[in-house]
């Protein structure tokens, strides 16, 4: 008898043991850094698979320092002579409500609904970055974000967002020549010296970064931004739309035409007019040039960069000034 009690202690036991493993799989399944992970290796698969390598070059898991010692993270970019693709993955179900200029997209997944960063905006950001890091220009870069999952969207799909496997003959529908072989290799040179090491504690680096900058800009945003004053009705009937339009982190999007594909484009609104540096490069002598770039959290950082770039990599930071108006 005792025999059995313990051969069934031993069996529930074992179920028991079972369904913890099963419920921690579950977890870790569902978490969105295991979604993440799965994404990006969906998109390194079908890149490795429908893309000649002697034409596309493909990097993954990039992480650049910016010229404020912060840092930011690409999923791919794929460098050729028909420009740099800059793909952002994300891997969503449900159904997807979101428009290319909106701020944020809604995911509804049953009764359950999430808003989340647009992820063409945030992927402009990757773009200046590189064209600042780079010294390429815009019209050169081409933004797509890739749906890993087994999302729809419900409204019309922004033409830079492609699903699944897709991503290739979107890639391989850019026809013109835009850089000269030997600017791939520079490209490429210049990514493999700018990027940080591909490993866990670069990846914590950098979201420790992101929540320190969320939190911040969550913490000055209640006191910094000024209460708007009711608006009568009478004001509001005869008011232009546009003076009552809140203001928008970035400009209405505009149509870049590039040779062999017009591609729509958004652009920032410009940054402060500034005067040219009175000092030269203390490396080198040369001029300094005035750069801005997009942060992750969406705010400019204005420096002077060499006119050598990238021959000479200095760069200090300078202050926007604001001009006064003309009389």
């Amino acid at each position: 008898m005792a025999a059995m009690w313990q051969q069934l202690h031993g069996v529930m036991g074992l179920w028991l043991l079972l369904a913890v493993g099963l419920a921690l799989l579950s977890g870790v399944l569902r978490s969105a850094r295991f979604k993440g992970w799965l994404g990006e290796r969906l998109v390194r698969r079908w890149l490795a698979q429908g893309l000649d390598p002697q034409h596309y070059h493909a990097l993954h898991d990039l992480t650049l320092r910016l010229p404020d010692d912060s840092t930011t993270q690409i999923d791919h970019v794929v460098v050729s002579v028909h420009g740099v693709f800059v793909l952002e993955t994300k891997h969503l179900q449900g159904w997807i409500f979101g428009a290319e200029r909106q701020q944020h997209w809604t995911q509804t997944f049953y009764r359950h609904r999430v808003r989340f960063q647009n992820p063409l905006r945030q992927n402009w950001r990757h773009l200046k970055a590189l064209e600042t890091l780079l010294d390429v220009p815009l019209a050169h870069l081409h933004s797509v974000v890739v749906l890993t999952g087994t999302a729809q969207f419900k409204t019309a799909m922004p033409a830079q967002v492609v699903q699944g496997a897709a991503v290739v003959p979107y890639v391989r529908s850019f026809n013109a020549q835009l850089l000269a072989p030997e600017a791939v290799q520079r490209i490429l040179q210049q990514l493999d010296a700018q990027r940080l090491a591909p490993t866990r504690a670069t990846h914590r680096a950098h979201v420790a970064q992101l929540r320190q900058r969320h939190a911040r800009a969550e913490g000055a945003s209640p006191a910094s931004t000024p209460v708007p004053a009711t608006v009568p009705a009478t004001a509001t009937a005869t008011a232009p739309a546009a003076a009552l339009r809140p203001p928008r982190p970035l400009a209405d999007a505009v149509e870049a035409t590039i040779p062999g594909r017009a591609e729509p484009v958004l652009h920032p609104e410009p940054p402060p007019t500034t005067p040219q540096a009175a000092a030269p490069c203390p490396r080198c002598a040369a001029p300094l040039v005035a750069r801005s770039v997009s942060r992750d959290d969406g705010a400019w950082l204005h420096f002077w960069r060499c006119q050598r770039f990238p021959e000479c990599r200095h760069m200090q930071p300078r202050t926007a000034q604001v001009l006064p108006l003309e009389e």
